[in-house]
């Protein structure tokens, strides 16, 4: 007959396996953490890798020695149009129309007051619009009523501002009817 061993204790069942369970609960997280970080890696520099590299000091002032200068023409690419500041608010220059003809006229930006500004090119003393720009929060619309006088309404919530062109010296001009506010 055999007697239990008074010094042992009774051994429980499962104790093995919940300790097994938490070490392979972290290994799969230290996996999945693996897999994450890596594919976060492979974004930066694409699946296959990148055949893009950072440009040294050297290759940028290369580069910038070799790009054209503000007003270069590239051969086979359209004409940039003239830039407009506001200090000199008239720039003469020179397109060709839809026809083919070539036509000289004066572009400049009539101010819209709080509602943005309207860049407008005279042409044989007929305006046209050439862009409109609207301030934050207005909306614009370019209105050509049969007459030589374009006009271009710009609304907001506020109120609603209206510029009739105009040219004057062979120059855009502009009367400003300010609505709300």
């Amino acid at each position: 007959m055999s007697r239990p061993e008074p010094d042992r204790p009774a051994r429980r069942p499962g104790r093995g396996r919940g300790a097994t369970l938490l070490v392979l609960w972290t290994l799969a997280v230290v996996g999945a953490t693996l897999v994450g970080m890596t594919a976060v890696g492979a974004i930066g520099s694409g699946i296959v890798g990148s055949a893009q590299r950072p440009l040294s000091q050297a290759e940028i002032d290369a580069r910038l020695a070799a790009a054209p200068t503000a007003g270069t023409v590239l051969p086979g690419s359209a004409r940039p149009p003239e830039p407009v500041t506001p200090a000199t608010s008239a720039a003469t220059t020179s397109g060709t129309t839809a026809s083919g003809t070539t036509a000289s006229g004066t572009t400049g930006v009539v101010p819209a007051g709080p509602a943005g500004t309207v860049l407008a090119r005279c042409v044989n003393g007929v305006p046209s619009v050439v862009a409109v720009n609207p301030a934050q929060g207005y909306g614009a619309r370019d209105e050509h009523e049969g007459g030589d006088r374009p006009r271009v309404r710009f609304e907001s919530d506020t109120g609603r501002v209206e510029v009739r062109l105009g040219c004057q010296d062979g120059r855009p001009t502009g009367e400003l009817r300010v609505d709300g506010d």
